[in-house]
């Protein structure tokens, strides 16, 4: 992942966001779920070094904030298998525990009206 931040007098240290935001990225497109866990981990204790002509800070702390919404955002293989489980689907996918999902609601929204 390469953001396009502004160059300012007084910002944070281009090679650790750079180095960050990179890991962060990659465990975005990983399958493994620690692997996220420890990019999440990462964003949220980063203490970036200030330093002369480095990158813009709230660029970089908005970044990091999407960047975490983002990690959030991802499926993991443990919730996907957990709610596989839970709804009783052999080999479920998204798309079936979606499915599966929005029967239910509709279900329990038809009980609710009686």
């Amino acid at each position: 992942m390469r953001l396009d931040f502004t160059f300012v007098l007084r910002g944070y240290d281009r090679s650790q966001v750079d180095a960050l935001l990179g890991r962060a990225s990659a465990a975005l497109d990983a399958e493994d779920a620690s692997q996220r866990a420890r990019a999440r981990e990462a964003l949220q204790t980063a203490d970036f070094t200030i330093v002369l002509r480095g990158y813009d800070r709230a660029q970089v702390d908005g970044a990091v904030q999407m960047m975490l919404r983002e990690l959030d955002a991802a499926p993991s293989e443990d919730l996907r298998a957990t709610l596989a489980s839970v709804l009783r689907l052999p080999d479920a996918d998204d798309q079936l525990i979606i499915d599966e999902v929005r029967r239910l609601r509709a279900l329990a929204d038809l009980h609710r009206h009686e």
